[in-house]
């Protein structure tokens, strides 16, 4: 693992983070993803650190092929999902993450689904930005469960 990744893990605390993610009937597959990477489980990492409010279920950190240290906000929803409530959680996720990170650093963030998206939710998350060290992103989004769907939204 890198030793930017390390300072990561002990910074947010070993046992804030996890080997794999699933919330819900909702499943993120790991196959093709970059070995060297560190998941945060918010739901442990905010309490610990004293954070309050919405946040993301997760935070992959990847730092791989001389790239920019890239963290994903994962938002994982196996039911109906409220466009507006996912991206207030993802925005958490992003201003916990960039405590851990240089403004170098990029941010992915994610909302996996279960059910399709109607038109209107698709359109509300397309305008809902995510901010990250001053710059907005537009949420990517995956099915739930779907063979190497994580991997299928990261940057080549």
């Amino acid at each position: 693992m890198s030793a930017v990744l390390n300072g990561i893990r002990s910074r947010v605390g070993p046992a804030n983070c996890s080997n794999s993610c699933s919330r819900n009937r909702c499943q993120v597959n790991l196959t093709d993803v970059p070995a060297d990477h560190v998941i945060v489980d918010a739901d442990k990492a905010f309490p610990a650190h004293g954070w309050e409010g919405k946040r993301c279920d997760f935070i992959l950190f990847v730092d791989h092929d001389g790239r920019p240290l890239l963290a994903t906000l994962l938002e994982l929803k196996s039911g109906r999902t409220d466009a507006l409530d996912a991206a207030k959680q993802l925005q958490g996720g992003a201003h916990f993450a960039a405590r851990f990170t240089s403004p170098s650093a990029n941010c992915l963030p994610v909302l996996f689904h279960g059910k399709g998206l109607d038109r209107i939710e698709r359109d509300r998350l397309n305008r809902a930005k995510i901010t990250f060290h001053g710059r907005k992103l537009t949420v990517r989004t995956a099915r739930c469960n779907a063979p190497r769907n994580l991997a299928r939204v990261l940057p080549r």
